[in-house]
């Protein structure tokens, strides 16, 4: 009989204070996100944005390892852009409820525009 409520107990406290971050698996920058936070896996530490300015698309998870950025593992949250074989876009990181929300604009989409117009000026001369 303990171990019913043992189980039950568990079950409420990992709930209670499991990870959340905003799932999408393919949204498109010119339409604004709407999506709520959801619960993350066992084991998720982090909350995941990856962004593809090149087809104007993102995708949004969670993730079970801390963030990574220049290759060095458990480093501060951020953002890195990106380009590589004409697909320029932006990775984001994060630590905490629904840290992943809004795909962001300002810096990191001129930094997307400009990779992308200095790549094509490259592709034509």
């Amino acid at each position: 009989m303990i171990r019913p409520i043992f189980f039950v107990l568990a079950f409420a406290a990992y709930s209670a204070y499991a990870l959340q971050c905003h799932q999408v698996t393919a949204g498109n920058l010119s339409i604004p996100d709407t999506s709520q936070r959801q619960e993350c896996m066992v084991g998720a530490l982090t909350c995941l944005k990856v962004v593809d300015y090149s087809r104007g698309t993102y995708t949004k998870q969670c993730q079970a390892m801390n963030c990574t950025q220049g290759g060095v593992q458990n480093s501060a949250a951020g953002c890195t852009n990106t380009s590589a074989f004409g697909v320029n876009g932006a990775t984001c990181c994060c630590y905490g409820d629904g840290c992943n929300s809004a795909p962001q604009t300002g810096l990191i989409t001129a930094f997307g525009i400009t990779t992308a117009l200095v790549s094509l000026v490259k592709f034509m001369a």
